[in-house]
């Protein structure tokens, strides 16, 4: 768990943009925040895990809920350099943002309070046994937000490598959106310092060997897993199936065509429509999986081929005659002349 594991939007996100605004941040007091979760009690808590635990607060006299975390006794210098991080990045609908922080060098460790994610996550969204299971243009939309996310974090100068892709640092805003959350792992590029390749296993891209190899193509493999985490409501690796990986499982299908087989029955796409779109993005997932870096698609390619699905999904079916003018116009090309007469 990083930084990111719980915030709340208030602002709406437009995936077709990735405005943003200046990352002006607040200095909180210790005392306000201890106040604010109710002594960090158990009754506040949102989340425990390897960084830290998550609070939920109520500040400003309530007016502000936001989401505060206090670090693992073992993760002040991680904790510090995310922190460092996320106050250089400016505030953006398409990432939980960093609010504020208690001062560096205090007498305790710095607490970090961000956006207030209220719905959980992606992964939950998928694989939650009491959630209901979203439909496919659901899926495309939440990948669409995920794909915006990246290419924001990837066109910044100099970019950002986030280096831990996964559904369940892809957090849902009060509107339902993802956000890219937990900041702990990521770099800007090339890093100042060689660091060991690093991710979640099912993940992390297999060329990542070594920290020259760390580029932005090493986020475009994870998402092409979570693209594939999307379309089979499969996990990235479960030991109940063989072969256990998802990539390895869906890869060769995705090849093969037999795209029927992919889907998650749960949320399985409708015919026509929404099954090509599905189809074109099986077809993009195994492009960001390729072995060789240089010949995935960049993010912003990525967000825009999920955005062209998206729309065709999104649009109203064209009118009777505009489908049969199309069906004349296409027997014509295809040198059907005298069947297009006699119709």
């Amino acid at each position: 768990m990083g930084l990111f594991c719980c915030g709340k939007d208030t602002t709406a996100l437009a995936t077709t943009t990735t405005t943003t605004t200046s990352n002006k941040l607040r200095v909180f007091r210790h005392e306000e925040l201890e106040t604010a979760t109710a002594g960090f009690s158990p009754s506040t808590l949102l989340g425990r895990g390897s960084h830290g635990s998550v609070f939920l607060a109520s500040l400003d006299g309530g007016r502000l809920l936001a989401a505060v975390k206090v670090p693992s006794d073992d993760d002040y210098s991680t904790f510090d350099t995310e922190i460092t991080l996320l106050s250089s990045l400016p505030r953006s609908p398409l990432l939980v943002n960093l609010l504020g922080a208690t001062p560096a060098g205090g007498p305790t460790p710095r607490i970090a309070v961000v956006d207030l994610m209220p719905l959980g996550s992606l992964h939950d969204l998928l694989h939650h046994p009491l959630r209901p299971r979203p439909p496919w243009p659901r899926r495309l939309r939440l990948a669409l937000h995920a794909a915006a996310s990246l290419a924001a974090l990837h066109a910044l100068q100099p970019p950002v490598a986030h280096r831990d892709v996964k559904p369940s640092n892809l957090l849902l805003d009060a509107n339902g959106r993802a956000r890219l959350a937990d900041f702990s792992l990521a770099v800007r590029l090339p890093p100042p310092q060689a660091l060991p390749p690093a991710g979640t296993i099912g993940y992390i891209d297999p060329s990542y060997l070594r920290p020259t190899d760390l580029s932005t193509a090493t986020d475009v493999y994870s998402f092409g897993v979570v693209l594939l985490e999307i379309l089979t409501g499969r996990r990235a690796i479960d030991v109940e199936y063989s072969p256990p990986s998802l990539e390895d499982w869906a890869a060769p299908l995705v090849g093969a065509g037999r795209f029927p087989e992919l889907w998650d029955p749960r949320g399985r796409p409708a015919e026509g429509r929404e099954e090509e779109a599905a189809r074109d993005v099986a077809v993009l997932a195994t492009r960001c999986l390729a072995p060789v870096a240089e010949e995935r698609p960049s993010m912003a390619e990525v967000a825009e081929l999920l955005r062209e699905a998206e729309w065709r999904v999104r649009s109203p079916p064209p009118p009777a005659w505009r489908r049969l003018a199309r069906w004349v116009v296409g027997r014509a090309r295809n040198g059907k002349v005298s069947d297009v007469a006699a119709t």
